[in-house]
């Protein structure tokens, strides 16, 4: 029989999950100010789950407290998501090339092995909704989380696990893309994690680390695309210079 604990944190997990998809398909708009009340009611739950919820989420960035007011939907600009975005690349490129130097133990390895041949099997099945596309998120961050293992690092480690909690990464993208589309960025990830795959076993640090760099940055040329979805009052470039 399922504890009470269990119970809750399944709940917890439910709820925190239905509430990020709102905000990343624009259902709650940025800027928007929401309530433990409101949300409650809108998602038929207690306020408990939606409390615990919120507070997942502002450490996530995508919600930010509001003095006496609950909380409110962050609002991001363009040059926000480049920021996130370029800080997990080089930091993902610093731990694939260490990772490289240090080399797997064969635990990592057929960790990493294990991940390819899941997506392998998920390619092959060529089809790709949202259940699909939420599958290759999971084996993605647990190929990108055993490689920054492997690099033995314990401060690259928390700050990558830190920084892979930010919203506008590889997820989202579900939200926005159509299916084909979805389905080439598996098959472009996979390419990308089989040559990270191959220069780690092979011992290449600056390959590694390129190689990381470029399948990092990759979400940047769709950033916009999420943005508008989201319902951002304005996309702000990169200034010149």
């Amino acid at each position: 029989m399922q504890s009470i604990k269990s119970r809750t944190a399944s709940n917890t997990e439910a709820v925190t999950a239905r509430l990020r998809e709102l905000i990343l398909t624009g259902e709650l708009p940025q800027g928007d100010r929401v309530t433990e009340s409101g949300l409650a009611a809108l998602l038929k739950v207690s306020r408990t789950p939606v409390r615990l919820a919120l507070a997942t989420l502002e450490q996530e960035e995508l919600v930010e407290g509001v003095p006496n007011r609950g909380f409110r939907v962050r609002r991001f600009t363009l040059e926000d998501i480049r920021e996130i975005i370029e800080v997990r690349a080089n930091l993902e490129g610093m731990a694939a090339r260490i990772a490289a130097e240090n080399g797997p133990t064969r635990e990592q390895e057929a960790v990493l092995s294990s991940c390819l041949d899941e997506v392998d099997a998920l390619i092959a099945r060529n089809v790709c909704d949202r259940e699909v596309f939420r599958q290759f998120s999971d084996i993605n961050i647990r190929f990108h989380t055993t490689i920054a293992e492997i690099s033995g690092n314990a401060t690259l480690q928390r700050l990558l696990g830190r920084v892979t909690t930010l919203p506008f990464l590889i997820a989202p993208l579900v939200y926005v893309l159509p299916d084909d589309e979805a389905f080439g960025t598996i098959v472009e990830g996979q390419r990308d994690h089989i040559r990270l795959f191959e220069a780690i076993q092979q011992g290449q640090g600056v390959r590694a680390e390129f190689l990381m760099r470029e399948h990092a940055l990759m979400p940047l040329s769709r950033a916009a695309l999420l943005l508008e979805h989201t319902g951002a009052p304005s996309l702000t470039p990169r200034k010149a210079g």
